[in-house]
């Protein structure tokens, strides 16, 4: 997904990667929306939380360890990504205040601190698979969004949960094909069929297809929210 973004203009803002990063925080939006209340200040603390916290922590952090920058842009990257972590805990602590700190809300912001640590340092390699992304990208911030409606959890919240977990799974798999085929030394020539049969193809056409499923499967991401909103208003 991540390559729908990188434009190579602006480190900073290409390390946003910001159609991945507005799936967090559509998420929210959906928990929040279908607990039926608003809270002004603390969903605005919620999405900023989201925001810095996978926006900008979890991405920069991620590519701190990567070796295509130079090494004063590695640390200039490490700066700003545990710059971001600790804004994304002030303003998670903020909500959690203003909701009397509420103990669910409390363990969901544990779990996504400690998926955001663990997924991008290499001694929990492990942990960096698309499980845990599907749950601190999707499952979390719906169970946030909903805990801030409502203060409490519910049957409803772990359905929202579940279906915003599987949208995120649907959403990455095809990019893991797209992935591994550009990273082929060489790019195909040809394919073979199952009669035997040859036919010419290129890297675009193996990339095209998956590329139009993770753009529809965002774009549903993102009018989600305002679907949910109309129709339960």
């Amino acid at each position: 997904m991540k390559e729908f973004w990188f434009m190579g203009h602006n480190l900073y803002l290409d390390l946003l990667y910001f159609p991945f990063t507005l799936l967090s925080i559509s998420y929210v939006l959906d928990g929040i929306i279908i607990g039926g209340r608003f809270h002004v200040m603390v969903d605005i603390s919620l999405i900023l939380a989201y925001f810095s916290g996978h926006g900008i922590a979890s991405h920069f952090i991620n590519e701190a360890y990567s070796r295509r920058f130079t090494n004063k842009e590695i640390s200039d990257i490490k700066i700003v990504g545990y710059a971001a972590l600790i804004i994304s805990v002030i303003l998670g602590l903020y909500a959690l205040v203003l909701l009397k700190w509420n103990p669910y809300l409390l363990a969901v912001g544990i779990l996504e601190v400690f998926f955001l640590i663990t997924y991008n340092h290499p001694a929990t390699i492990y942990l960096h698979n698309d499980i845990t992304v599907g749950i601190a990208v999707g499952a979390l911030p719906a169970l946030a969004g909903y805990i801030a409606a409502t203060g409490y959890l519910t049957l409803v919240s772990f359905l929202l949960a579940v279906i915003c977990f599987l949208i995120v799974m649907l959403e990455i798999t095809p990019s893991r094909f797209i992935k591994k085929w550009r990273r082929m030394s060489s790019e195909p020539e040809k394919i073979v069929l199952k009669d035997g049969k040859e036919e010419p193809i290129s890297l675009k056409d193996l990339v095209e297809r998956p590329e139009r499923v993770i753009k529809i499967m965002l774009a549903i991401s993102y009018v989600m929210p305002i679907f949910l909103f109309f129709l339960l208003k």
